[in-house]
C-alpha cells in the first residue's frame, strides 16, 4: 500500500511541476480529468443514495435519474479527454473512487440521513455546474467547440438536477418531520 501511495505522491508532484509549462489544451485535459474523477466518485455516492431513499419514492426516483445521468456523464467526459488526445488519469480516478467510497456512507449514522443526503447532493450539483461552466469557457478559448458543447449539455443537466433536488427538499423535510412527530417521546 505504501508503495502505491508513494507512487501517487511522486506522480502528483510531477504534475504540479508541469503546471509551469502547461498549454491551454493541457489545462482543459487536466480539468476534464478532475470532472471525470468527480463524476466517478458521484456514481458510488448515488448508488448508496438510491438505497437510502427506500420509503421515499419521489426522492428515490430523483436519485436513480441522477445516477443514470452521472454514469452517462462519466462516459461523455472520458470521450472529451480522448478527443483531445489525452488519457483518463488513473491517479485522479482512483482518488475519486476512494473519495466516493468514503463519502457514500457518511450520513448513514445521522437520524436525518435523507435530509442530509439531499443537502449534500444539492451542493454537489452546484459545484458541478461551476466546474462545467469553467470547462465550457476554457474549451471555447482553445477552439474546442464540440467539447464546449458537451460540457454545456452536462452543465444544463446538472443545473436541472439541482433544481429538482431543490423542489423536492420541502417534501423530504416535511416527511421526516412527520416521522418524528409520530414517534413516541
Amino acid at each position: 500500500m505504501h508503495g502505491r501511495l508513494g507512487g501517487a505522491c511522486t506522480y502528483l508532484q510531477r504534475q504540479v511541476g508541469k503546471g509551469q509549462n502547461m498549454t491551454g489544451k493541457d489545462l482543459v485535459i487536466a480539468w476534464l480529468n478532475d470532472a471525470h474523477a468527480m463524476e466517478k466518485a458521484l456514481v458510488q455516492v448515488l448508488e448508496h443514495r438510491v438505497k437510502d431513499a427506500e420509503g421515499y419514492p419521489a426522492t428515490q426516483a430523483i436519485d436513480q435519474q441522477h445516477l443514470d445521468e452521472t454514469k452517462r456523464h462519466v462516459e461523455q467526459v472520458k470521450g472529451c479527454i480522448e478527443q483531445l488526445g489525452g488519457n483518463v488519469s488513473t491517479v485522479k480516478s482512483v482518488l475519486g473512487t476512494m473519495f466516493g467510497a468514503v463519502q457514500a456512507p457518511m450520513t448513514g449514522l445521522a437520524r436525518d440521513e435523507i435530509v442530509k443526503n439531499a443537502l449534500m447532493d444539492y451542493a454537489a450539483e452546484h459545484f458541478e455546474v461551476a466546474s462545467y461552466q469553467a470547462l465550457v469557457v476554457a474549451a471555447t478559448n482553445i477552439g474546442e467547440t464540440e467539447i464546449a458543447t458537451t460540457c454545456e449539455q452536462i452543465m444544463r443537466e446538472d443545473q436541472a438536477m439541482a433544481d429538482r433536488i431543490e423542489q423536492n427538499l420541502p417534501s423530504i423535510v416535511t416527511e421526516r418531520m412527520r416521522e418524528l412527530a409520530s414517534q413516541p417521546v
